[in-house]
């Protein structure tokens, strides 16, 4: 019965996900996703069973789907790669590799029952959290992909960050089992992400924090490129130069403090197009070593308002305009991140076992994706109608719109349901005022 509340095209890329579940689950997952778009506000499992009010079953049935049920996550994120795939092919490919962006947000949690729920340091600078907030650290990675101008981003996992405080994830190293890091967890999901493409060529946009060789020479091993941002006080060095004979061989070559490369040497003007506009910047490139780093990079330094931005890229093939492009392309992460906390309840969990509150987070980011191509400008005009108050102003990839379009397609399913032998054109034209208020 679920599949007369949803629109026909969502039926389609919901039957992508069929061979993670059984029967029984699979309409579970389908009521997941199909309320986590229809819901205003939370999104409480309580509030998803009284949702699908087609499935007829109580709200601990819906607990125990993702607490008890047998079903795949793997393959529900394999899944979720094979759909993006199909359906964005060469999108997906920015200057002949994919591109992914890794990042971490915290939930604020206060319940002791729940498995790693501590206190972490906040490095947002946020005044208002004194520094500190008692909760979960989650780490994200998304699928990035142009469009329009603009950038998407498609987030495909989501992993648990296990503090010193009930961890419930190890590493299995020569000397026995330990507690996975911060590193660990963060690593492991850009080389899970790099299995499900297929091994193909691979980048990751990361910010700052990232900038280590912790993150940055395990993917290196793997050829997997890293695109990052510089602290100001940053320091790189020339090759060795070649022996002259006399004393000590040096075994660095000129040492450079990177911010001042903007004195040291004339910067070139380049047009890159970062958050939706051309712009031109000023910027230095040169190809250095870093300390640790067993390869050499190429950092480009740009003028900024106050103070010189440094990128540094693994990727020596790739150019000071794509360098900067590509690391502007980051911020759409953090959209992301915000739009699954406000329109798919990724913090509403309430779950205290590890694995409910993983499929309910995975089951948040599955949903963001489903329905991010749904409002793809061929896909949006075979279900949503163009129907907003002219009040608002809003993008056409707008998650409110989404919202308002499905529960003007669930009105309609239902006057249609209970009146087959009526002239349905005749009933929209009646209740259209209803329509519009549902919307």
């Amino acid at each position: 019965m679920v599949n007369k509340f949803v629109p026909a095209l969502l039926v389609g890329y919901l039957e992508a996900f069929r061979a993670a579940f059984n029967s029984p689950s699979y309409s579970y997952f389908k009521g997941f996703v199909w309320a986590f778009m229809l819901i205003p506000g939370r999104k409480r499992v309580t509030d998803i069973a009284n949702a699908c009010f087609f499935m007829k079953k109580h709200v601990s049935s819906f607990e125990r789907f993702l607490s008890e049920h047998k079903w795949s996550m793997h393959q529900v994120i394999a899944s979720l790669v094979s759909l993006l795939l199909s359906q964005l092919a060469d999108r997906l490919v920015v200057h002949g590799a994919f591109l992914i962006a890794e990042d971490t947000t915290f939930v604020s949690k206060a319940s002791k029952k729940m498995r790693g729920v501590q206190r972490w340091k906040d490095y947002s600078s946020n005044p208002d959290r004194g520094g500190y907030i008692f909760g979960h650290n989650w780490s994200i990675l998304g699928l990035l992909s142009p469009f329009f101008g603009r950038w998407f981003c498609f987030p495909i996992i989501a992993r648990l960050i296990h503090g010193k405080k009930n961890p419930s994830l190890f590493v299995s190293t020569p000397e026995g089992l330990r507690p996975a890091n911060f590193w660990d967890v963060t690593v492991s999901n850009v080389l899970y992400a790099w299995q499900l493409l297929g091994r193909r060529p691979l980048r990751v946009v990361v910010d700052a924090y990232f900038a280590t060789a912790s993150f940055i020479n395990p993917l290196m091993e793997k050829e997997i490129a890293v695109i990052s941002r510089l602290r100001k006080n940053a320091v790189g060095w020339d090759d060795t130069p070649e022996y002259s004979g006399r004393g000590r061989p040096r075994k660095k070559g000129e040492q450079w403090k990177l911010a001042e490369l903007l004195r040291a040497f004339k910067p070139e003007l380049a047009t890159v197009h970062i958050y939706g506009k051309d712009r031109q910047v000023a910027a230095v490139t040169r190809d250095v070593w870093l300390r640790n780093i067993p390869k050499k990079v190429r950092v480009v330094v740009i003028e900024g308002i106050k103070e010189p931005v440094i990128l540094v890229c693994t990727d020596l093939s790739l150019t000071a305009a794509q360098i900067i492009e590509i690391y502007a392309a980051r911020f759409s992460l953090e959209i992301a991140i915000r739009d699954l906390k406000q329109h798919f309840g990724f913090g509403d969990y309430q779950a205290t076992t590890p694995i409910a509150i993983n499929r309910f987070v995975q089951l948040c980011c599955t949903a963001f994706c489903i329905w991010k191509l749904m409002l793809l400008p061929k896909n949006a005009s075979t279900w949503l109608d163009n129907i907003k108050p002219t009040a608002i102003t809003e993008s056409a990839f707008s998650f409110a719109r989404a919202r308002r379009g499905l529960r003007r397609f669930v009105i309609k399913q239902i006057f249609l349901n209970s009146a087959l032998t009526t002239d349905f054109k005749k009933i929209e034209d009646e209740y259209e005022p209803i329509f519009r208020i549902v919307a």
